[in-house]
């Protein structure tokens, strides 16, 4: 296991650009948590993206991408585009379960 504080200013700065920039799209809501945050969901203290994708009206898929050390030593531009990867995969997967093609 890993110190995740050893990290915090980085993702301090990566919570900041993810509200101020929004740069998953606007379908997509996706908030960083921490350990420390009152809505930390996790038993093992791993920070995570909650990410939350409305597939159609009445259905919402919901995914926690965790945020390990190996991640967080990418550089800022390296770990966003790491992390646009992987959401475009889950709205993918999402949009072919709901949509019959999976």
């Amino acid at each position: 296991m890993y110190d995740w504080k050893k990290y915090k200013e980085k993702l301090l700065a990566l919570r900041e650009l993810i509200e101020r920039e929004r740069p998953f799209g606007a379908d997509v809501d996706v908030e960083l948590v921490l350990p420390e945050d009152p809505q930390f969901k996790l038993h093992k203290e791993i920070p995570y993206l909650l990410v939350r994708f409305e597939v159609s009206e009445n259905i919402t898929k919901e995914r926690k991408i965790e945020l390990f050390d190996y991640y967080l030593e990418k550089d800022t531009n390296e770990l966003i585009k790491l992390i646009t990867d992987m959401i475009e995969e889950f709205v993918a997967e999402s949009e072919s379960s709901e949509y019959g093609g999976g």
